[in-house]
């Protein structure tokens, strides 16, 4: 069995590691503190991985586009389908952990200030065992999320990154692909939705409810 660690502190790999390397002594434990690493090994190796471990937070390889640790498994998955993964986050912010789990559909998700290494042996062994497994804050997340439906959908949460970064409605259409009458209508159902009448209400409530 191989499991790979994909964080770029130092002192959270170890661990991590050391913690799995207890439990699964005759198993092969990789370590990789960012994804150029990862790639080059992935490309140099022909290897199944069992499960990756993967922060959301990694300095980015340009060369191949991986930006974040979403990039990272989503380059994992299309090596191997078969990979299981355990995303984690330092963020807390509900547009963070949502487009995480619309992304890439982990089998196991928590934000690091909820797991110590002993807690995520304790996921790791659910997730090798075929469970799927949510921290308790992502699982309020997305369960909340469910009722702003209109929230999840990736245009909408782009949009409203936009409009909070200071973008004028009629500048939307240039950086989105998609219309500028789509981009209103898109507008209008978030205002109805989080019932507020102007956008910087709908940029302030939706900060409030922590999708910004």
């Amino acid at each position: 069995m191989k499991i790979v660690i994909v964080d770029d502190h130092p002192f959270i790999v170890e661990g991590y590691a050391t913690v799995l390397k207890n439990e699964f002594p005759d198993e092969e434990i990789l370590k990789f503190l960012n994804s150029d690493e990862l790639v080059i090994y992935l490309n140099e190796n022909d290897v199944f991985l069992d499960l990756a471990i993967v922060d959301y937070n990694l300095p980015a390889y340009k060369e191949l586009g991986l930006k974040t640790g979403i990039d990272v498994v989503k380059y994992i998955q299309k090596k191997d389908s078969k990979t299981k993964i355990i995303m984690l986050t330092a963020h807390t912010e509900k547009i963070f952990i949502l487009d995480i789990i619309k992304s890439v559909r982990p089998n196991g998700f928590a934000t690091k200030g909820e797991v110590s290494p002993l807690d995520l042996l304790r996921i790791s062994q659910r997730v090798l065992e075929g469970e799927k497994f949510y921290s308790l804050y992502v699982t309020s997340v997305y369960n909340e999320s469910l009722d702003d439906k209109s929230l999840i959908d990736d245009y909408n949460r782009q949009i409203l990154v936009l409009l909070a970064k200071g973008y004028k409605i009629k500048e939307l259409d240039k950086i989105l692909p998609i219309s500028y009458s789509a981009i209103q209508k898109r507008i209008a159902k978030m205002k109805i939705v989080l019932e507020v009448n102007d956008d910087t209400s709908l940029v302030k409530i939706a900060n409030e409810r922590g999708y910004l």
